[in-house]
């Protein structure tokens, strides 16, 4: 992380930022869970992480001194790849936690590329060893193959292991990583004005629109303005990780502030200043920028452009989960349908979403967010689909379903008898009321059936009824006779002749997979 302070004699060690990564379910949020003493994990649904979080805690040490360590949870989840390199580009330290029991998966191996990009210390958590099928040394010479040579084998990557659900090797991977730390000389200042990043944003109808900061040098004082991108907002409280709203924070911390004007880009730099002159000030020169910058052109049309299309409109509980769901949901191409965002954003579902949303293969969905009222009966008024979701999981299946119902089904028309007609009694152009002999297979109430003259097709019905004997009844096998009721598929000016033949069938529509 390149964030080191203009120079000043107020510079002082500051604690380290250290992100936690891996691939999914191998322990990270279990592991945090475990250092803070608390239940975040199982207050996460499905059990997984889906949103950044930053937590700070104090680690006592044995000569009874206690040093601050901040955590960065981050997800590991696939869809969640520019979350995790947010994560990484915020810390000094970037822990890679490996399940024992199942050793390196493939975002295992993109964790390892985020954190050599940002330039983070490497340490290796190999977790879960207190299952009876983990194998803490096959994990080595996995990480090994792939040029990550851990202390011990013939490398300088630190290295501890644990279980985090029973507590063995935890505090014992915290001093290591203040040791990692104090040899990194991690240095700050205190007296100048906070700075930092964004790594998290939300959108509330009580609270206004929030963002979850990590202050990499500086002080950040009650009163002073924030700048991150065009987003602007006076910082009249400052929330840390635990709760508490204090005066200020300072290098390290995250802090959690409301009030921006409008939601914050995750990931982008955020600058403290006394004003809102100076802050407005700062926001004019990001624009200037930006206006210089060259328009990139339309992108071309291509074959991707020509599927089937199933447009989504989607509303998230926070800026990182929307921006995972949009790459889920654009991923979605196959080779008859594709789905695409055509709008987002954060926060409950508006009577505006749903105004957007009333055109042919429009979604609606929603992400850990209510509807509002006006809304809900807005889109029952308009038939707007809406889809709910408390994982991605879930959702990216419901999304695929609705791409499955936009291809056409594959039907299969299987044949079940033949008839000839030996009378006609009733004839007009919606009923037509014959009778006749089986000579193949049967005849069954309430399938279709093709009506043919001397070998062509001359219209198509259904058999409403079916008789034999002056009996009602639903099937009549081959060699009886029968009465039967047909009514065409359309009303029709020819008529059923004796002779003609009619040939019972029943389709079958299967719905076709997503390739």
């Amino acid at each position: 992380m390149n964030n080191a302070p203009a120079s000043s004699s107020a510079t002082t060690t500051r604690p380290p930022v250290v992100a936690v990564l891996g691939h999914i379910d191998h322990g990270k949020t279990t592991l945090l869970d475990c250092i803070r003493k608390s239940a975040v994990a199982a207050k996460e649904s499905g059990g997984i992480t889906q949103h950044v979080g930053a937590y700070e805690i104090a680690h006592a040490l044995p000569d009874g001194t206690s040093k601050k360590i901040t955590f960065l949870d981050t997800p590991g989840h696939e869809a969640f790849s520019k979350m995790r390199a947010r994560g990484t580009k915020a810390a000094d330290i970037a822990v890679l936690v490996v399940a024992a029991d199942e050793g390196v998966k493939p975002q295992t191996l993109e964790a390892l590329e985020h954190i050599a990009a940002s330039g983070a210390t490497l340490v290796v958590a190999i977790n879960k060893i207190d299952k009876p099928d983990a194998r803490p040394e096959k994990i080595k010479q996995q990480l090994a193959e792939k040029g990550i040579l851990l202390e011990g084998w013939g490398g300088t990557v630190p290295n501890q292991e644990l279980s985090a659900k029973t507590g063995k090797g935890v505090p014992e991977l915290l001093s290591l990583l203040l040791l990692v730390a104090e040899v990194a000389e991690l240095k700050a200042d205190p007296s100048l004005q906070a700075q930092g990043i964004v790594i998290e944003a939300r959108k509330n109808a009580q609270t206004g629109n929030s963002a979850t900061l990590i202050i990499l040098n500086g002080t950040l004082h009650q009163g002073e303005y924030i700048v991150a991108g065009d987003a602007i907002a006076k910082t009249r409280s400052i929330t840390t990780s635990d709760q508490k709203t204090v005066p200020s924070a300072t290098c390290s911390s995250p802090v959690v502030i409301i009030g921006f004007e409008t939601t914050p880009v995750i990931g982008e730099r955020f600058y403290a200043v006394k004003d809102k002159k100076s802050a407005l000030a700062l926001i004019e020169t990001a624009q200037s920028k930006k206006e210089t910058a060259a328009p990139s052109g339309a992108p071309a049309e291509s074959e991707e452009n020509k599927k089937l299309t199933l447009n989504v409109v989607l509303k998230a509980d926070t800026t990182g989960t929307k921006e995972a769901l949009e790459k889920i949901v654009n991923d979605m191409v196959f080779s008859a349908v594709a789905a695409r965002v055509v709008k987002s954003g954060i926060g409950e579902v508006s009577e505006n979403d749903v105004a957007f949303a009333q055109s042919a293969r429009t979604i609606i969905v929603a992400f850990k967010v209510k509807v509002t009222a006006s809304a809900a009966k807005a889109a029952q008024a308009h038939a707007v689909p809406v889809l709910f979701g408390e994982t991605v999981y879930e959702l990216a299946d419901a999304i695929q379903q609705k791409l499955r119902e936009l291809i056409p089904p594959e039907i299969t028309r299987n044949d079940l008898g033949k008839l000839t007609v030996l009378a006609t009694f009733k004839m007009d152009r919606i009923k037509m009321v014959v009778g006749g002999k089986v000579n193949d297979g049967k005849m069954k109430k309430g399938v279709k059936v093709d009506i043919k003259r001397k070998g062509a097709l001359v219209f198509s019905g259904k058999i409403s009824q079916l008789q034999h004997n002056k009996a009602a009844v639903t099937e009549v096998e081959l060699g009886r006779e029968c009465g039967m009721m047909i009514v065409p598929v359309a009303p029709q000016d020819a008529f059923i002749e004796v002779g003609d033949e009619l040939v019972a069938y029943e389709e079958e529509m299967k719905q076709k997979a997503l390739e």
